[in-house]
């Protein structure tokens, strides 16, 4: 208090600190601008700053990578049965597989198209194939680490009984690709001209595939959708009068269903059966393929025929191509083969393959494999010597194929 007046005095110290402060203010802004302007912010400005660039070069190291790297890589084969002459189908499959690998591809799917024994007198649905399966999932587990239990799909052909590890009928989601499995038994049967009941199959079948494809259609699905079959959609002498099974006699009813939504689906068709009797000479033998674009012989029918020798020429709206006989492949019956003759039937190709599809964001890549590496997709077709040539005037040269080399890259619709 101010003795003389009762008043508190003024205290000049507080605009001398209020100065101060200011001052120090002033200083510490003018040093930090300082620092900033050599490049030396303090420890948290340089994270913030660094992060940016690193992150920025991290990510596109990492694109770049994915770019070299196919989204799936799957593997197609058929037909693991025996027959004197030939090395066992496990042993053939891994040396395939192996092939595969030394190629730089490393399969993380693989899909059989059928047929696991092989009894000439049991050959409806009649034989168990769970331990040709066994042995394939062994051989697929040794050589291809990458794929998991469930990312292989076995499908049934008319060897085969329905046992619990044939992959039921219809849709698979595999991530990146669909396959639309369909059954040999119930679906698309052999001896379709010689066994009751199989129109109606055929029929039934293709209903239920092309309700499953106007819903992919309309929900705009773009990913690869495989059809793992076990019998073929074209016409052969198999399906003729020269024949008694007429064996695919119906496949104009499903052929319709697949070739109408592959104007909007990214479809490939893969079969197996036609391994003996050299059934697939015109086109090709053991290396069958045809692309979008391609015409394709399916066989025409009434309904009370039991074979037939009409066909049509359709043009491919999908691709189609045999998966690959890794069991044997022969051009003649067991008369021949008992009395020694296999020799005088060889034609066309009658190597053991296998087949591997890379897919990427915007296309497939197809290539077929023997133990010794890369083998052409499709042959050249020539005249079937069965019997003394029994597709001789029946199938015209015209028809022949000619020889596809490997790999062929389909482009993606999307």
């Amino acid at each position: 208090m101010d003795l003389r007046n009762g008043t508190r005095p003024m205290k000049p110290m507080r605009k001398k600190s209020n100065s101060n402060r200011a001052l120090f203010i002033l200083l510490l802004i003018a040093f930090a601008l300082a620092l900033t302007a050599c490049g030396k912010g303090s420890p948290e400005g340089e994270t913030t700053t660094a992060a940016p660039a690193e992150t920025t070069a991290a990510t596109e190291e990492s694109t770049a990578a994915d770019r070299d790297k196919p989204l799936a890589t799957v593997v197609f084969a058929s037909d693991l049965q025996k027959e004197e002459g030939w090395g066992e189908p496990a042993d053939n499959l891994a040396a395939i597989l192996r092939a595969i690998q030394a190629d730089g591809k490393s399969p993380d799917g693989v899909v059989i198209c059928g047929d696991y024994t092989n009894d000439r007198h049991l050959h409806d649905y009649q034989i168990s194939p769970e331990d040709t399966i066994a042995q394939a999932r062994k051989v697929i587990h040794e050589n291809c680490p990458d794929v998991d239990e469930g990312a292989a799909l076995f499908n049934q052909g008319n060897h085969d009984k329905l046992t619990e590890s044939i992959a039921e009928t219809g849709l698979h989601d595999c991530g990146e690709y669909l396959v639309y499995v369909l059954n040999t038994e119930n679906d698309f049967p052999w001896k379709q001209g010689k066994e009751r009941g199989c129109l109606d199959k055929v029929r039934q079948a293709s209903e239920v595939m092309k309700a499953c494809f106007d819903q992919l259609i309309g929900k705009g699905e773009k990913r690869p959708v495989f059809i793992a079959g076990h019998v073929p959609l074209h016409y052969t002498a198999r399906t003729s009068s020269r024949h008694t099974t007429g064996d695919n006699l119906y496949s104009s009813i499903l052929y319709n269903v697949v070739n109408e939504a592959a104007k909007d689906l990214n479809i490939v068709f893969l079969f197996g059966h036609n391994h003996s009797k050299g059934w697939d000479c015109y086109l090709g033998g053991s290396s069958v393929y045809k692309g979008v674009g391609d015409k394709i012989l399916i066989p025409q029918f009434s309904e009370n025929d039991r074979t037939t020798d009409r066909f049509t020429e359709e043009t491919l709206n999908f691709t189609y191509l045999n998966a690959g006989y890794a069991g044997f492949y022969m051009n003649c019956g067991p008369e021949e083969l008992e009395a020694g003759d296999l020799d005088k039937y060889r034609a066309a190709d009658e190597t053991l393959t296998a087949t591997v599809c890379e897919i990427w964001p915007d296309r497939m890549d197809l290539t077929r494999y023997s133990a010794d590496g890369v083998h052409p997709l499709g042959w050249a077709g020539e005249a079937d010597p069965y019997k003394g040539g029994i597709d001789k005037g029946l199938i015209g040269e015209e028809y022949y194929s000619q020889k596809t080399e490997s790999p062929q890259t389909i482009a993606l619709s999307r």
